[in-house]
């Protein structure tokens, strides 16, 4: 399958990346998180439903990784994913 990130996405894990280089002085936190969203992006591309949660009432998959640290949430239109958002797991959950 192939993924599409939303611009919202895309906006969050980047706010996310720029707070820890900050929050740090260092980019290696930052480093982690962006190998292992590449990481579960792939295992997502291969199988979208592998270690996904399904939240029935949004019609929208959670994918927990990085320790438990962060949280994407996806759709599947066709043969298509479409990441919605990126959240770490101490924001309030969206759905």
């Amino acid at each position: 399958m192939r993924v599409r990130w939303s611009g919202k996405a895309k906006t969050e894990l980047e706010n996310t990346l720029d707070f820890w280089s900050e929050n740090n002085k260092s980019d290696s936190y930052s480093e982690k998180i962006a190998i292992e969203t590449e990481k579960v992006q792939k295992e997502i591309e291969e199988d979208p439903y592998f270690l996904a949660k399904y939240i029935e009432e949004d019609n929208v998959y959670q994918r927990i990784f990085f320790k438990g640290r962060f949280l994407l949430y996806y759709e599947i239109k066709g043969d298509s994913v479409i990441i919605l958002r990126f959240r770490s797991t101490k924001q309030n959950p969206l759905f």
